[in-house]
């Protein structure tokens, strides 16, 4: 069961705080969020289809230590905050799972399309890396798309969460995703032939 987490408008003055060279607003921060950051975490690595060789703990703390140097503090709110998490948790599930199969590359293959239910499909290592490739061939084509797809998959958030962070309706989201997955069900066929 998910806790509840401290409200928007706390953690953006602290971010607001932590932005102005406020050292202990940044540790303060990291406190009130260290436990979403975790669930995300453990969300994420839940789409692992093999045993586990890296634990959510160890994500919670990588992206800790790539998010916490206080003289670049480049947040300008919570949403903002928890977009850049959960690209950082794609770049170390990503950069996991290449060190992982690097020495089997193309071993134990399955295919397996990206449709609508894949947001809870483990995935084989060769499949994040597909993936996280064609997440910035995506970026560069629509970087909306790219980023909703992003807070879906590797953030966790519901369409609602996701509508409220990007700060668009629900619908607009929704049709995004449908679009997103659509575009991305397409790029994945294609590595496929």
């Amino acid at each position: 069961m998910s806790q509840s987490f401290p409200e928007s408008s706390g953690i953006t003055r602290l971010i607001q705080c932590a932005r102005d060279g406020d050292s202990e607003a940044a540790a303060r921060l990291w406190e009130n969020i260290y436990q979403q950051v975790k669930e995300i975490s453990i969300r994420a690595l839940a789409k692992e289809s093999r045993p586990l060789t890296i634990a959510a703990t160890d994500i919670a703390h990588e992206a800790y230590l790539k998010l916490s140097d206080a003289k670049d503090f480049r947040f300008e709110n919570r949403a903002h905050l928890m977009a850049t998490v959960a690209r950082a948790i794609r770049r170390l599930l990503v950069d996991h799972s290449r060190s992982r199969s690097a020495t089997k590359r193309g071993g134990h293959w399955n295919k397996q399309e990206f449709d609508e239910d894949a947001i809870s499909l483990p995935l084989q290592d060769h499949q994040w890396t597909d993936l996280d490739e064609a997440l910035d061939e995506l970026e560069r084509h629509d970087a909306r798309l790219a980023k909703l797809v992003e807070l879906r998959f590797f953030g966790g958030m519901t369409l609602d969460e996701v509508a409220d962070s990007m700060g668009m309706s629900r619908r607009t989201i929704a049709s995004d995703w449908a679009l997103a997955r659509a575009w991305l069900r397409r790029r994945l066929e294609s590595n496929d032939e």
